[in-house]
């Protein structure tokens, strides 16, 4: 009798600590050790040194709101720089200014979009492409109860933070739409050539090819030289080199999606879903506060350059309002409702470059066009595969 409970006891000793052993895995791999697994080797930061810069996340600092988060300015201090051990030579110093992105806890799915966006990010590397610094997990609190009753307790949300170079000369959107200060020309001019750029970059120059999927005047971020940046790659997804088009549901912003993305349930996703809000982007920058169909009815009578934003017409030289029309026309074009018509931004970009012929889109079966009303977004979870291009 005696050695029963004695053996009863040991076993039941035995099967604590194994239970310990087995909650201690699973605890592990539920913090942040499984997200610095999944970071690809970017810089991981602390977060009171987040919390730090941007004085708590007080509302003071937040310089822009975005579909899966908002974004805090910060600025490191000297007792607080260091932060977490960096696997690279550029981390923050005293005085340093980020862009710190809090993730949304009702948009994340499963942090899906936070690991998408900071590991497209990470591997993007161009001069029109805001630059990744690294990110933050802050653990919420688990009591003992927590790390003992690992199967059957619902595991409590941790706070996802990214980290960007600040860009302080706020966004397109801001500037073409809100401020009291017109943009001339000649700086427009660069933003196309700028965003162009990045897109080329990203569809042409990536191995695999990246999608951004939200292309728009508040997603593009302008330096104090007006530089523009392309932000925001929480709907971005990586296709490969088989010619296949990624099957996903529609998320982003209606006003700039490609029409064949205006569907319910999944949808195909191609490079030129890309184009077609690259060119809505071009008409914002030409024809600021115009629909598509008012530009495409003016180009359909030949009166293209009666579209260009009045606060541009006193810029007359024959340089200009050529540059000008060019990129009234490529934006109709790039946004053309059928997608194989459109052109690939590589070709797009050729063409403005080389000052080569468009073609005639009057000729085009598209004669209606999309409605152009800005600001409304479509949500819904992000389930993907890829399946073969065939269209």
């Amino acid at each position: 009798m005696k050695a029963a409970i004695v053996g009863g006891s040991i076993g039941g000793v035995v099967m604590v600590v194994v239970w310990c052993i087995i909650s201690c895995f699973k605890w592990i791999g539920t913090t942040s050790h499984d997200f610095v697994a999944r970071s690809g080797g970017a810089r991981q930061f602390e977060y009171r040194v987040l919390a730090s810069a941007t004085d708590n996340f007080s509302e003071e600092r937040v310089i822009g709101r975005g579909n899966f988060g908002v974004v805090y300015r910060g600025m490191f201090s000297n007792k607080l720089s260091s932060g977490a051990p960096s696997t690279g030579s550029d981390g923050p110093s005293y005085g340093d200014e980020v862009a710190v992105k809090k993730i949304l806890k009702e948009t994340r799915g499963g942090n899906l979009d936070f690991f998408t966006e900071m590991n497209t990010i990470s591997e993007a590397k161009h001069k029109n492409l805001v630059k990744l610094k690294g990110w933050c997990c802050k653990e919420n609190n688990r009591s003992l109860l927590d790390f003992m009753c690992w199967c059957c307790r619902k595991k409590k949300d941790d706070e996802l933070f990214l980290v960007y170079e600040l860009v302080p000369n706020g966004n397109l959107h801001h500037h073409l739409c809100e401020s009291t200060q017109a943009i001339l020309w000649a700086t427009r001019y660069q933003i196309v050539k700028d965003i162009g750029s990045a897109l080329v970059y990203l569809h042409h120059d990536s191995a695999p090819y990246i999608l951004h999927r939200d292309i728009k005047p508040g997603n593009i971020l302008l330096d104090n030289n007006f530089n523009a940046k392309l932000a925001d790659f929480g709907l971005s997804r990586i296709g490969n080199q088989d010619n296949v088009t990624l099957m996903t549901y529609a998320l982003g912003t209606e006003a700039y999606m490609a029409p064949e993305c205006k569907k319910d349930g999944k949808v195909k996703f191609h490079p030129r879903s890309d184009v077609y809000s690259f060119g809505i982007v071009l008409l914002d920058i030409v024809c600021t506060g115009k629909s598509r169909e008012q530009v495409w009815e003016l180009y359909q009578g030949g009166n293209v350059l009666d579209a260009i934003d009045e606060r541009l017409c006193r810029d007359d030289s024959d340089l200009t309002q050529m540059q000008m029309h060019r990129v009234a026309v490529l934006g109709l074009w790039c946004s053309l409702l059928e997608s194989a018509k459109r052109p690939t931004i590589q070709k797009a970009m050729e063409v403005l470059a080389r000052d080569e012929p468009f073609p005639d889109l009057n000729y085009s079966v598209n004669t209606s066009v999309p409605s152009a009303h800005h600001g409304t977004d479509t949500s819904s979870s992000d389930e993907q595969a890829l399946v073969p291009d065939n269209s």
